[in-house]
C-alpha cells in the first residue's frame, strides 16, 4: 500500500523519539538526585543541625528540568492526563478529526509559550539573574523551557500528521500517534502492575 505520510513518519519517530528518551532520562536523574539530596539535607539539619547551605537554590533551579524536560515523552506515550468522557466514544474519522483539532490547539498554545519562555531565559541572560544564597545563575534552567517546550511542539507536530493521515484513511496501522486505550485497560493494567501476578491465574491457593 502506497503510503508517503507513514514512511515520513517513521523517519521523524527514528530522529525524535531518541531525543525525548535521553531528556526524559535527565529528568529522571535529576527527580533521584534531589531525593538524595533530599535525604542529605533532612540528616545535616536534625542529626547535625546544620541545614546545606543553598539547598532551596538547587531544589529551585533543578525543578524547573524534571517538570518539563520529560514533557514530550508523556506527550508521545499518552501519559499526560486528558478529558475523554467524549472522544472515548467515538469512533473512526470523528475521532481522528477531534484529535487533529485537539493537537491543533495545543501546537497554537505551544507556539506562543516558546518564544515568550525564551524571553524570559534572555532576560535572565543579559541581567545576570541569579538565585538568592549561592548566587547561582538562573539562565541555564530558564532555558531549559523553550528547549522542552520545542521538542514538544516538534512531538505535536508529528502527532498532527498522524491523525491527519488516519482521517485521511482510517484503515491504515497507526502511526506517530499515542495508544488510545480505555479507562478500564488502564485500571486493569495499572492493577496488573501494582500486584505484580498474572490477573488470568484465578486458581485458589
Amino acid at each position: 500500500m502506497n503510503d508517503p505520510l507513514g514512511a515520513l513518519l517513521r523517519r521523524l519517530e527514528a530522529v525524535i523519539a531518541p531525543v525525548e528518551n535521553a531528556f526524559n532520562l535527565i529528568a529522571g536523574i535529576l527527580i533521584f538526585a534531589l531525593m538524595a539530596l533530599g535525604v542529605v539535607q533532612i540528616v545535616l539539619r536534625t542529626v547535625f543541625a546544620s541545614p546545606l547551605l543553598g539547598y532551596i537554590d538547587i531544589v529551585e533551579l533543578s525543578m524547573v528540568g524534571f517538570a518539563v524536560l520529560a514533557i514530550a515523552f508523556v506527550q508521545r506515550v499518552g501519559g499526560h492526563v486528558r478529558m475523554e468522557l467524549v472522544i472515548q466514544k467515538l469512533r473512526g474519522r470523528l475521532l481522528w478529526f477531534f484529535e487533529l483539532l485537539g493537537s491543533s490547539l495545543a501546537i497554537f498554545v505551544v507556539s506562543i509559550l516558546i518564544p515568550y519562555s525564551y524571553d524570559h531565559f534572555q532576560r535572565a541572560f543579559q541581567f545576570g539573574d541569579s538565585t538568592i544564597d549561592l548566587e547561582l545563575a538562573t539562565w541555564p534552567a530558564k532555558l531549559v523551557v523553550p528547549v522542552a517546550l520545542t521538542l514538544l511542539l516538534l512531538r505535536l507536530c508529528i502527532q498532527f500528521l498522524g491523525y491527519a493521515r488516519l482521517l485521511i484513511n482510517p484503515t491504515l496501522p497507526q502511526l506517530g500517534i499515542p495508544a488510545l486505550k480505555r479507562p478500564e485497560e488502564v485500571a486493569a493494567e495499572e492493577i496488573r502492575l501494582a500486584g505484580g501476578g498474572d490477573e488470568s491465574d484465578t486458581t485458589p491457593k
